[in-house]
């Protein structure tokens, strides 16, 4: 029977699984994007910080950082709530439009820290990302203007000439190798390496009571930088000097603008908590796979009049195997079938009722057909009533009696 009745959901119990399927399927394609290519937000960063793998960014610097041992944690929130007993921070070449005093009196004198000055800035490369085209160097007053946030009484220079007379004792005489040096100038800082033209590396006692190291020129620390001369040395030896055996280095990321405000469906697409996420949707996905019967073409309905038929063979069969009666049906049809293959087979109009087994034996035996007739009803006659095996033995004789048909009939179906 046919439902013509229409449903007041918007969408069919179908089209509503394929939508919740490609939703998961989308989302598990972000999760394992963000395992396998990383945090795309910062990976094309060209500017002075600790994502940028530019020629002026310090990616390099952090990748050797971390092969030396330390943990590096680069921080795009709340950076003094980072800040513990085994911790010492880097502020390196901060975005002058970003920094202030506030900004350095919550920041600096509470842990060890070594704060960069900026020097260069770069442009973009617009065929390789990541990669800048050319680097220019920044007006000294935007440096300087940073200095005097830590340093009030405290002047900047570039001197022409560069530095011919270095002091570098902790170094065992090694000099840096930097080009168009900036260099600071002042009597409030302690100077620890140092030229008679000014300090490269000097020293301050923070507000908070712990050492600020203060670095005039990061080009000792930028990636185009680490690989001239004893610099990769330097910049080791410096960190080594800052943090005073502090297992941890914490890398301010908020005054270069990567601030990042906690959230929790953020951290699901980020390591480690990634790897749950996408255990998880697979699951989701698993159990919404288990609603579904089966997979490819839908099945095709019966048309009137063979689904009439079909419902009504089926009831039929249900209301006989309550009752009890499958035998007695099966004889029965069995009986009804061999009088209907005799007609086909054009069989005598005067051929006795009792002759018709062997007529039918006969038939078989010409064609080659076995099991005959009269075998299939003495099997069938034999099966028993108090039999624990009735009903499956009925089935396979049930079957036999169709295949019979079939090959007695010569049908292909």
């Amino acid at each position: 029977m046919q439902d013509n009745s229409t449903s007041s959901a918007p969408f069919s119990g179908k089209s509503i699984f394929w939508l919740v399927f490609v939703g998961l399927l989308a989302t598990m394609g972000i999760a394992v994007t963000s395992v396998f290519q990383g945090d795309g937000q910062y990976e094309t960063s060209t500017g002075a910080d600790s994502f940028s793998k530019s020629a002026i960014g310090h990616a390099a610097l952090v990748s050797l950082l971390r092969e030396d041992g330390w943990s590096i944690v680069q921080s795009q929130h709340n950076t003094p709530g980072k800040l513990g007993a085994d911790t010492a921070l880097l502020i390196l070449e901060p975005r002058y439009n970003l920094v202030n005093k506030t900004t350095f009196k919550e920041l600096m004198g509470h842990v060890p820290t070594l704060f960069v000055l900026p020097k260069r800035t770069g442009l973009p490369d617009s065929t390789r990302k990541g990669w800048i085209s050319r680097q220019l160097l920044m007006d000294v007053a935007a440096p300087k203007r940073e200095l005097r946030f830590a340093v009030e009484a405290a002047d900047l220079v570039r001197p022409k000439n560069g530095v011919h007379n270095w002091h570098t004792p902790i170094f065992d005489g090694h000099v840096p190798d930097i080009s168009d040096i900036q260099l600071i100038q002042s009597k409030k800082v302690e100077p620890v390496i140092w030229g008679d033209e000014g300090i490269l590396l000097g020293k301050i006692k923070g507000r908070g009571g712990a050492p600020v190291w203060i670095l005039s020129d990061p080009d000792i620390l930028a990636t185009h930088g680490l690989n001239r001369g004893w610099n990769a040395d330097f910049a080791v030896g410096i960190v080594k000097m800052v943090s005073h055996q502090a297992g941890t280095l914490v890398i301010d990321e908020v005054l270069h603008g990567h601030l990042v405000e906690p959230s929790l469906a953020r951290a699901m697409f980020r390591s480690p908590f990634v790897y749950a996420t996408l255990a998880l949707l697979a699951a989701l996905s698993v159990f919404l796979l288990t609603f579904t019967r089966r997979f490819g073409a839908p099945f095709r309905q019966l048309r009137e009049p063979q689904h009439s038929k079909a419902v009504f063979l089926q009831n039929s069969a249900r209301l006989l195997e309550m009752a009890e009666k499958e035998h007695e049906a099966l004889l029965r049809l069995l009986d009804d079938t061999a009088l209907n293959i005799a007609q086909r087979l054009n069989v005598r109009a005067d051929l006795e009722r009792h002759r018709l087994e062997a007529w039918l034996d006969e038939r078989a035996r010409l064609m080659g057909v076995v099991p005959d007739f009269s075998t299939l009803k003495r099997r069938l006659q034999m099966i028993r009533e108090d039999d624990d095996t009735r009903r499956r033995r009925l089935l396979i004789i049930s079957n036999q009696i169709y295949t019979w048909k079939r090959e007695i009939l010569r049908d292909a179906k």
